[in-house]
C-alpha cells in the first residue's frame, strides 16, 4: 500500500522533502495539475495515470496553503490508493468538513462524491443516493457544469442498480447536456457505458449492444485496452443474460486476456467472475470453482470487498451443481444480507431460486416452495418495473415496445416456470402435494400471461391515444380535463393547465424530414412523462402543441412543474439526426378560476398565456 496512515486531520497535506521551488512556481504547477484532474481530460484517463496525475499533485502541495490543501484532499479521497475502506471513509469525512468550513462548493460536492462511494461499500447503494442529491444541490448554481454532469451520471449508476431505469436515464441525459454546457462536446465514456448497462438491465439488448459495439470500437481505435477490457465484459454480461452462454465464455475469456496482459487488475477479476457465472451455465462446476478462486484473491489482494455478494452466490451455485448443496446454502446464507444491504432485487432473485434449488435436492420441500414464491414475488415485481421503465424510454414507438417488451417477458417467464416444474419433476420426484402447487403456480402465471394479453388488445383498439406518441390526442386530453374540472368544482381544490408549443418545429421537419420530426415529437413526450406524477395527464392536441392537466396544483406550483418540462427539453440529445440539434418549448399556464369554469375557456387562457411567451422571444414560460 502506497500511504501509511498517519493522522488524518493533517496526512498529506505536506508536499513531499526535498524540493526547493519557489512558493509561486509550485502553486502554479499544483494549479495546472489540478485542472488536469478536475477537467475533460480526465474523463477519458485510465485508473493508473489519473492515479499518477493525483500523486504529482499531492507532490506539488504547497506547504501551508489551507485553500489548496483544501481542493487537494477533495480529489485525493478519491484515488485508488485507498485499500482501506474504512480509512477512506475516515480521510473523505476530514477533506468534507475542511471544504464546508473554507465555505468551498466544488470542493464539498468532489469530497461528498468520494464519500458515496466509500459508503455504498461499508452500507449498501441505497444509503449512497442521499449523499448525491447533496452534491447536486451544492452545484445547481451551475459554475462547475462537468462536476455536476459527473454527480448527476453517478446518480444515474445508483439509480440504475436500484431498478430506476427511467429516472436513470433521465439523470444520464441531464449529464450529457452539462458536459456540453462544459465544453465537452464529445461523448465521454463512462457515460456511454452507464447508459448501455441500464439498457441492459431493463431488458433492452438490441440498444445495449449497439451502443457497446460503438463504444469498443473507439476504445481498439485509440488503443484504450482498460476500456476495451471494461466493454468486452458488458458484452459478455449481455450475451449470457441473452441465453448466449458461449459467447459469453469467449467474450469474458478475451476481456480476461485483455486485462491481464495490460496489468488491469480490476478488470481482470471482474472478467474472471464473469467466466466463473458462464462455466456454471455450461455444466462445468469444477472449472467456475477455480476461477473463482483466483477472482476471490485478486479482490483481497486490492482489498476490494465490492463484489463479496456475487463471489459467494456464484460458489454456491457452482458447489451447487457438484451436488454440495449443504456447502452451497452455507454460502447463500452469507450472501443473503450483502445482497440485501445493497437493494438489488435482481440479485435478490437469483439468490431465492438458487437457494430453492439446493433446498429442494436437500428435501426441505417446505422451505424451498417458501424461497420459490419469494422468487415468484420478485420476478413479477422486476418484470412489471421493467415494463413500467421500458414505456418510458426515448428510442422506440410507444405501442411496438410495450407489447414486444411484455410478450417477451410473458413468454420467458412462463418457459422459465415450465421448466422448473420440469426439474423439479425429474430430479426430486416430489410429492403429490408439491406437484399440485406447482401445477396451481404455473396455472397462475397462465392466467396473468392472458390477462395481460387482453389488456394488451384493449390498449392497442383505445381510440384515446395519439399514435405516434402514445399518450392521450385531443379528445383524450380535453376528456382528462373535464374530468379534473369537475372534480376541482366538486372538491373545492385548485387545477391548473399548461399549454406547450415546441418552438420552430416546422424547421426541423424542413431540414432534416419528417421522419426526424416524428422522433423529437416522440422523444419531447417520453421526457415530459417522467417529469409528471403518474396523475397529470400529457395529450398531444395536434402537430407540436401538447397539453398538461395538473389537479391539486396552483398556478405556481404548475409554473414550477413547467419550468422542470422546460429543463427536460433542453436535455435532449439527437445525434443520430444531427449533434447540433436542440429543442426548446414555450409555455403558457391557467389556473381554473373558484367562481367555476369551462373546459374551453380554461384551455383559451393558457393559450393566451402561450402567445404570449411565443411573442416574447419563445423559450420561456408565461401565466
Amino acid at each position: 500500500m502506497l500511504l501509511a496512515w498517519p493522522a488524518l486531520a493533517c496526512a498529506f497535506a505536506a508536499p513531499h522533502p526535498g524540493t526547493d521551488e519557489p512558493t509561486s512556481t509550485r502553486a502554479a504547477a499544483f494549479d495546472a495539475t489540478l485542472r488536469k484532474v478536475t477537467g475533460p481530460e480526465s474523463l477519458d484517463s485510465s485508473s493508473d495515470a489519473y492515479d499518477a496525475d493525483l500523486e504529482r499533485l499531492r507532490a506539488l502541495l504547497p506547504a501551508d496553503d489551507p485553500a489548496r490543501d483544501v481542493r487537494f484532499r477533495s480529489v485525493y479521497c478519491g484515488s485508488s490508493k485507498w485499500k482501506d475502506i474504512e480509512r477512506g471513509l475516515e480521510y473523505s469525512d476530514t477533506a468534507l468538513k475542511l471544504a464546508r468550513d473554507a465555505r468551498d462548493p466544488a470542493s464539498e460536492a468532489r469530497a461528498i462524491l468520494c464519500r458515496t462511494n466509500y459508503i455504498q461499500l461499508t452500507s449498501g447503494t441505497q444509503r449512497g443516493l442521499p449523499e448525491v442529491e447533496k452534491a447536486i444541490a451544492l452545484l445547481q448554481e451551475g459554475q462547475e457544469p462537468q462536476l455536476l454532469a459527473e454527480a448527476l451520471e453517478m446518480r444515474g449508476d445508483l439509480l440504475s442498480l436500484l431498478g430506476e431505469q427511467a429516472k436513470a436515464m433521465l439523470d444520464f441525459q441531464r449529464a450529457r447536456a452539462a458536459y456540453r454546457q462544459a465544453g465537452i462536446d464529445r461523448e465521454v465514456e463512462p457515460l456511454m457505458l452507464s447508459m448501455a448497462v441500464a439498457y441492459r438491465r431493463m431488458g433492452d439488448s438490441e440498444q445495449a449492444e449497439r451502443l457497446i459495439r460503438a463504444a469498443l470500437q473507439r476504445m481498439q481505435d485509440r488503443n484504450d485496452w482498460e476500456g476495451v477490457a471494461t466493454y468486452l465484459i458488458q458484452l459478455g454480461f449481455l450475451q449470457g443474460e441473452s441465453g448466449s452462454q458461449d459467447k459469453a465464455f469467449a467474450t469474458f475469456r478475451e476481456a480476461e486476456r485483455v486485462a491481464r496482459q495490460h496489468g488491469d487488475a480490476y478488470n481482470r477479476n471482474a472478467a474472471m467472475l464473469g467466466l466463473a457465472e458462464a462455466q456454471i451455465a455450461l455444466g462445468d462446476p469444477d472449472g467456475a470453482l477455480a476461477m473463482l478462486a483466483q477472482a476471490r484473491a485478486g479482490f483481497a489482494a486490492d482489498r476490494d470487498t465490492s463484489n463479496d455478494d456475487m463471489l459467494l452466490m456464484l460458489t454456491g451455485q457452482a458447489l451447487a451443481r457438484q451436488g454440495q448443496h449443504t456447502a452451497a446454502m452455507e454460502r447463500y446464507r452469507q450472501a443473503l444480507p450483502l445482497i440485501e444491504r445493497n437493494g438489488n432485487d435482481r440479485y435478490l432473485a437469483m439468490l431465492y431460486k438458487a437457494q430453492a434449488a439446493s433446498q429442494e435436492a436437500l428435501g426441505w420441500t417446505a422451505s424451498a416452495l417458501s424461497d420459490y414464491k419469494r422468487y415468484a414475488d420478485l420476478q413479477l415485481k422486476l418484470q412489471g418495473k421493467m415494463r413500467l421503465e421500458q414505456g418510458r424510454m426515448l428510442e422506440y414507438e410507444y405501442e411496438i415496445r410495450r407489447r414486444d417488451f411484455e410478450n417477451r417477458q410473458l413468454r420467458a417467464e412462463a418457459d422459465s416456470k415450465q421448466q422448473e416444474v420440469a426439474t423439479l419433476e425429474a430430479v426430486r420426484r416430489w410429492q403429490s402435494l408439491a406437484i399440485v402447487l406447482a401445477a396451481l403456480f404455473v396455472a397462475l402465471l397462465s392466467s396473468l400471461a392472458w390477462r395481460q394479453w387482453r389488456k394488451s388488445r384493449h390498449l392497442r383498439d383505445l381510440t384515446l391515444l395519439d399514435p405516434l406518441t402514445g399518450i392521450a390526442n385531443r379528445p383524450g386530453i380535453e376528456r382528462e380535463a373535464a374530468r379534473a374540472l369537475d372534480a376541482s368544482a366538486r372538491n373545492g381544490t385548485p387545477l391548473s393547465l399548461l399549454m406547450l408549443d415546441l418552438d420552430h418545429f416546422k424547421s426541423i421537419n424542413d431540414r432534416y424530414g419528417h421522419a426526424a420530426g416524428d422522433k423529437v415529437l416522440r422523444a419531447t413526450a417520453a421526457v415530459w412523462q417522467a417529469q409528471l406524477r403518474g396523475r397529470d395527464p400529457l395529450g398531444r392536441i395536434g402537430g407540436e402543441e401538447f397539453v398538461v392537466v395538473c389537479p391539486d396544483t396552483t398556478l405556481e406550483q404548475a409554473l414550477l412543474v413547467a419550468g422542470r418540462l422546460r429543463e427536460a427539453a433542453h436535455g435532449l440529445r439527437f445525434d443520430d439526426i444531427d449533434p447540433t440539434l436542440a429543442v426548446s418549448v414555450s409555455i403558457g399556464a391557467a389556473q381554473a378560476r373558484k367562481s367555476g369554469d369551462s373546459c374551453d375557456a380554461l384551455i383559451d387562457r393558457a393559450d393566451a398565456a402561450l402567445y404570449r411567451a411565443k411573442q416574447q422571444g419563445r423559450d420561456r414560460v408565461e401565466s
